[in-house]
């Protein structure tokens, strides 16, 4: 297959799947092992090479802190499956929805369901 095609072909197989690592609008180069490698820029470089937009999201529970922490590390890990060696975060957002939790039989309890949504761009950078 060219290169073309295989791009093409990846990109129907990740956006085709809401479980991908993202909307792939570059080439895809090989997965990078260590995903905590993929570093956090705060803006896009002029000589970046955009791979995909990515998203990740979090609703574990956690303090907002380990929240954020986790879905950024997960945002990485999807980057990192792209050959990314970079992320831009372009977009956070964390709804508040108040809700309620069944318990072992004893009643409810009001929850607060908090979620961390975070987009980004997972750029390759030389």
């Amino acid at each position: 297959m060219k290169l073309k095609t295989v791009t093409i072909f990846l990109t129907l197989c990740i956006t085709g799947c809401t479980s991908g690592p993202g909307l792939v609008t570059g080439y895809v180069r090989p997965a990078i092992e260590d995903y905590r490698s993929v570093n956090l820029l705060p803006r896009l470089p002029k000589d970046a090479e955009v791979i995909a937009s990515v998203r990740a999201s979090s609703d574990s529970g956690f303090s907002r802190d380990r929240d954020l922490d986790h879905t950024l590390n997960e945002l990485k890990k999807k980057a990192a499956r792209l050959g990314a060696n970079a992320l831009v975060i372009t977009e956070r957002s964390s709804p508040t929805r108040m809700g309620t939790a069944e318990t072992s039989g004893v009643g409810h309890v009001v929850t607060n369901n908090e979620r961390d949504v975070i987009k980004g761009i997972a750029i390759w950078i030389d």
